[in-house]
């Protein structure tokens, strides 16, 4: 009785996810959607999150609708009557804003509004780099499960194979005992990972709107596309969404600083209106005009002017400061990305561990070498299985933090 090989390295998670998600997936569950990451994206356009942020920028667009409107008139009837005498006037009163008040106002909402859209470009992006962390979480999980689900029936083959030779009294009590203790290591971690797997489903769903049952992430977690230089990382970042919405921010207040400072000048109102006067049988009417001035002895708008300087000074500061902050984790995220690219790249160039569980099986069956040397060579090729996908899924989420500490996706998934 002859150990059968294993499976080689290359294209072996591929081979090995729908085993592993199937017994992954509850009894009865439906066929799973599979998405790949250019569809998850896709359908994040159309989530809650995504809505959220368009309602938000639509608000911002109705602030602008209102702005810079004129006062509206106001309209008053009075009577007046001395002795025998009655006046009657309906008047309208007009205010005229000449001072450029409503139009610094205006520009100070268009203002406001591209800080919102700053600020939703930047949210957008952050929604898919959310979108991306999950899709890999998720792909991981799968490749996890599946590599553990093939390790477990590995070992439970030795396990019947071992009971096979000890019955025929070619094999020590010894050597199924501590196979099937290595089995038990390896079942108890395939229940852990897919405890993981379903966090890393329900997340991804949760992001897109969809149901958990329903998402089977597809595609490889290999590298794809270069790094760009630092120099054109600092560049991108000085554009980041939200530095430009402090900026803008900063701009609008600026413009209420100035809108507040015309209250100094006087608004006239144009009054206009129709006088009938009454004595005794008689009466008569005619026309009303004039105009009044508003006059900003005591308020003339110094305190909001004030307060908008200083909220105008307050946002240029802490622009520059979120953008020696954002130039830093950039800095530090493109370095860590090129990181973790090597080292996934070292760790795939390293011998198939395979090749090493062939020699012990061999070894093994000749009786030169003891069960606690197959099983480590068993163990060492599932640990390699594993370690390669978790460099490959944590250089994907070193990416993924490099876009989004630069504000744009500079590496495509």
């Amino acid at each position: 009785m002859r150990f059968g090989e294993g499976p080689s390295n290359h294209g072996l998670v591929g081979r090995l996810v729908g085993l592993g998600l199937a017994l992954a997936l509850p009894v009865g569950a439906a066929e799973p959607r599979r998405i790949t990451l250019e569809e998850a994206l896709a359908l994040a356009e159309a989530s809650p999150a995504a809505r959220a942020l368009t309602a938000e920028l639509e608000r911002a667009a109705t602030e602008l609708r209102r702005a810079g409107l004129w006062p509206n008139p106001e309209a008053s009837v009075s009577r007046e009557r001395t002795g025998d005498s009655t006046d009657e006037f309906a008047l309208l009163s007009l205010p005229i804003p000449l001072s450029g008040r409503l139009g610094l106002e205006k520009d100070a909402s268009r203002r406001g509004l591209e800080a919102a859209e700053q600020r939703t470009r930047q949210e957008r992006l952050r929604l898919r780099m959310r979108v991306r962390d999950a899709f890999v979480d998720l792909r991981a999980a799968q490749e996890r499960v599946a590599v553990l689900d093939e390790g477990f029936a590995r070992l439970a083959r030795l396990v019947e194979i071992l009971k096979a030779r000890e019955s025929e009294g070619e094999s020590s009590g010894f050597d199924r005992m501590r196979a099937e203790r290595e089995g038990a290591e390896v079942e108890s971690e395939l229940l852990h990972a897919r405890g993981r797997l379903d966090r890393a489903r329900a997340s991804l769903a949760g992001v897109l709107g969809l149901s958990s049952t329903e998402i089977l992430a597809e595609g490889e977690l290999g590298p794809r596309g270069g790094f760009p230089s630092l120099e054109q990382v600092q560049r991108v970042v000085a554009g980041r969404g939200d530095l430009e919405a402090l900026v803008a921010e900063a701009a609008r207040s600026e413009r209420l600083a100035d809108a507040a400072g015309r209250r100094a000048v006087p608004e006239p109102a144009i009054v206009a209106g129709v006088k009938r006067t009454t004595v005794g049988p008689a009466d008569a009417s005619g026309p009303v005009i004039g105009v009044s001035f508003s006059i900003p002895l005591f308020d003339h708008g110094q305190g909001d002017r004030a307060a908008a300087r200083a909220e105008a000074d307050l946002l240029r500061a802490r622009h520059r400061s979120a953008e020696v902050e954002a130039l830093a984790e950039a800095e530090a995220a493109l370095a860590e990305a090129n990181r973790r690219r090597e080292a996934e790249t070292a760790y795939a160039a390293a011998p198939d561990p395979e090749g090493l569980v062939r020699i012990a099986q061999a070894a093994y069956e000749e009786g030169e070498m003891r069960i606690l040397e197959l099983l480590d060579a068993y163990r060492t090729a599932l640990a390699t299985r594993l370690r390669t996908i978790d460099l490959r899924a944590e250089a994907r989420r070193a990416e993924a933090t490099l876009n989004r500490a630069a504000g744009a996706e500079l590496v495509v998934p």
